[in-house]
């Protein structure tokens, strides 16, 4: 697999924490094309379907985010930490909530501790704008400055792990809803998916409510164009990390959104569009009550900082990342 040199300010070596998830995946294999030396470090599902991806630079270790020893070790010549090792989602945390508390908040302790005494400054840590809150009515769009107001078990687990993040000044990259083809490794469950998955099998795409709820999204490859930059792959880097000689260096958080919610309903519209399009497939579209506990308001987030510190974001629009998503089905389906 071919790829390019980084330029000489870049780091050189990087260790990705959950290379076998969705984003850390597409992280992995982005920053190994940009010509980086990549580490993952984490649980290894996905370890050969990576390796097989062809990168030369790509090292692959399995272990666990709770052994220092390991972490210490994985950690050797190591310029950079991306730490996108995490339980996805509410769901999941409550299956185990303590290995949820051990993986996203031990684990992110014991990982920046880690990087303290290897002398790693160079830190950016992967969280979620659930930690402004999940149920709650707040003002919008949510900015950086506001109060973390977590009222869920993995918003108030991530408000934690950014906590210890900041310990070393990371950078701190509140994410909305990602979606995307990514590493094409992991299919995710979230409404995107069952969505793809009702298109490939000809439907119905199913909503819930009317598909009123509002919810916003950000295309996977605008996370990894966000990351390579902070790690001075592409373009100008933000003044970041604080200088080595900070005591207390300061994090940089930036939320990772559109700015803005779109309706599940439009969702499916754009879905149900470019399958008729693309795919000359009808798909119909059917709606049934949505559960009390399945229903919780808008949120969006603001995107001026990040906007600042890179002119181009975001790059992707949603409505050409559903047709990269559907139009990868084309060569599953026989028209």
């Amino acid at each position: 697999m071919s790829t390019k040199a980084p330029p000489p300010t870049a780091v050189r070596r990087v260790l990705v924490t959950g290379p076998g998830g969705y984003v850390g995946s597409a992280i992995v294999l982005d920053l190994a094309r940009r010509g980086l030396e990549v580490c993952g470090y984490g649980h290894g599902r996905l370890f050969d379907a990576l390796q097989a991806c062809g990168f030369e630079t790509l090292r692959l270790v399995e272990g666990e985010l709770d052994d220092g020893a390991g972490i210490a070790r994985a950690l050797q010549g190591v310029d950079a930490i991306v730490h996108t090792a995490s339980f996805a989602g509410e769901r999941a945390c409550q299956r185990d909530k303590p290995g949820a508390l051990r993986t996203i908040v031990r684990g992110t302790r014991i990982l920046v501790d880690a990087a303290r005494a290897a002398g790693i400054t160079r830190f950016v840590h992967l969280s979620t704008y659930a930690v402004y809150s999940t149920f709650a009515e707040r003002q919008l769009p949510l900015a950086e400055t506001d109060p973390l107001l977590p009222d869920d078990l993995y918003g108030t687990l991530k408000a934690e792990a950014e906590w210890e993040a900041s310990r070393i000044g990371a950078a701190i990259l509140r994410l909305t809803n990602v979606f995307g083809r990514g590493s094409g490794l992991v299919t995710k469950t979230d409404v995107m998916g069952h969505f793809l998955r009702a298109v490939e099998s000809g439907g119905p795409i199913k909503t819930q409510g009317g598909g009123r709820q509002g919810i916003e999204f950000v295309h996977i490859d605008d996370v990894c164009r966000v990351v390579a930059n902070l790690l001075g792959v592409e373009g100008e880097t933000p003044a970041w990390p604080s200088p080595s000689t900070a005591t207390n260096p300061a994090p940089l958080v930036v939320n990772i959104g559109a700015g803005h919610a779109t309706s599940v309903r439009s969702v499916a519209e754009l879905f149900q569009e470019i399958a008729r399009i693309e795919l000359g497939r009808p798909v119909p579209i059917t709606d049934e009550p949505a559960p009390a506990d399945k229903t919780w308001p808008d949120r969006w987030t603001s995107i001026g900082r990040a906007q600042t510190l890179w002119p181009w974001y975001p790059a992707q629009s949603l409505e050409n990342g559903i047709r990269d998503l559907v139009l990868g089905l084309g060569v599953k389906i026989k028209l």
